[in-house]
């Protein structure tokens, strides 16, 4: 393969990334899914993933990236609600103590300012 592979998509997460490989697929675009950014403990893959299509089919790609990226600022949009009361004000919860911080590695806890509630997600 000598054609030259352009990023599509950047600093995808793997479910993420897979998606949009089969969605390529259908519409017969040929995509390579490949890890990057920086390393996770233990194994050192890259955290995310990126996206890469022939520089030839980048134009037919387009239209699903754009409902990608549709979908995704759609998502970004939607409040965190906190599952005890309902309410739209929680924020990310600061100053963890360090048994935290290993037991919620990789998620965010989130503090309700109605109820006191801590949630993670």
């Amino acid at each position: 393969m000598s054609e030259r592979l352009v990023p599509a998509a950047k600093y995808l997460t793997y479910t993420e990334a897979i998606g949009l490989y089969h969605a390529l697929e259908q519409v017969g675009v040929v995509a390579l899914v490949k890890s990057c950014g920086p390393p996770s403990l233990p194994f050192g893959d890259g955290l995310y993933y990126q996206l890469q299509v022939q520089e030839k089919h980048l134009e037919a790609a387009q239209p699903v990236l754009a409902e990608f990226s549709q979908k995704q600022a759609q998502i970004s949009v939607e409040p965190q609600l906190c599952p005890s009361c309902g309410s739209v004000y929680v924020w990310p919860e600061r100053n963890l103590s360090w048994w935290k911080k290993v037991i919620y590695a990789g998620t965010t806890v989130f503090k309700c300012h109605d109820c006191g509630h801590s949630f993670f997600a």
